[in-house]
């Protein structure tokens, strides 16, 4: 016990510098430690909960939440622009094969030995051409027909060894020639794969050489 200049009685709380008279009145112990000043302990009254730190929180799922919408809505975007793409690709192969079909038309009707070219032309991957669906279209025999390419190229081949077949190992773009000559109207010059190509005895009436990215050249001898 110690004894202050009133000669009143007091005793040192442990860990807290505050005394506890015992003739004074409960009243001048804090509220907050009233209801434990028997106890001879401190309370630190319970602080709120940081309102910035909830909003924080808040805030970054926000965020989150918008980086996660943003990236689907980038994702649709993709696939929509892909689709135009591949639409556009489309159209301009059907337009390349439509063209092609129109210059077959031209030459069967001037089998004089004309090259009839497209500048441009489009096929996708894994496409090809055969003299029997070429034939249908010129209306001539499947043997009236072949297809000749610029020699050491990769994009290009003759699948089974026959010039009547022609298979593209690759999406191209080039040129297209077509020539088509009567019977007996002199030959073809090829300057791909082949050197000439006459008609077949069985072609009664004309045939007709298809070529991509090399011009052929009539010859009338």
């Amino acid at each position: 016990m110690k004894v202050n200049q009133k000669g009143q009685e007091f005793e040192v709380l442990p860990f807290f510098l505050f005394a506890k008279e015992k003739s004074v009145s409960c009243n001048l112990i804090p509220k907050e430690l009233s209801a434990h000043k028997n106890q001879n302990v401190f309370v630190v009254p319970k602080k709120k909960k940081n309102r910035f730190i909830v909003m924080n929180q808040r805030g970054q799922e926000f965020e989150v939440f918008n980086l996660l919408i943003g990236a689907i809505l980038a994702l649709a975007i993709l696939v929509i622009i892909v689709s135009i793409i591949n639409y556009l690709e489309d159209i301009k192969i059907d337009s390349s094969l439509k063209a092609i079909e129109q210059k077959l038309s031209n030459a069967t009707q001037s089998p004089d030995g004309s090259v009839f070219v497209l500048e441009e032309v489009i096929l996708p991957k894994d496409f090809s051409f055969n003299s029997k669906q070429v034939s249908r279209i010129l209306n001539i025999g499947e043997e009236c027909v072949e297809f000749d390419f610029p020699e050491n190229v990769k994009w290009a081949e003759y699948p089974n060894g026959s010039k009547n077949l022609i298979s593209f190992s690759k999406r191209i773009q080039t040129q297209f020639y077509v020539v088509c000559i009567n019977q007996g109207g002199g030959n073809i010059s090829l300057t791909g794969h082949s050197d000439y190509f006459g008609c077949p005895s069985s072609c009664t009436e004309f045939c007709c050489a298809l070529s991509f990215g090399v011009k052929p050249d009539y010859d009338a001898s």
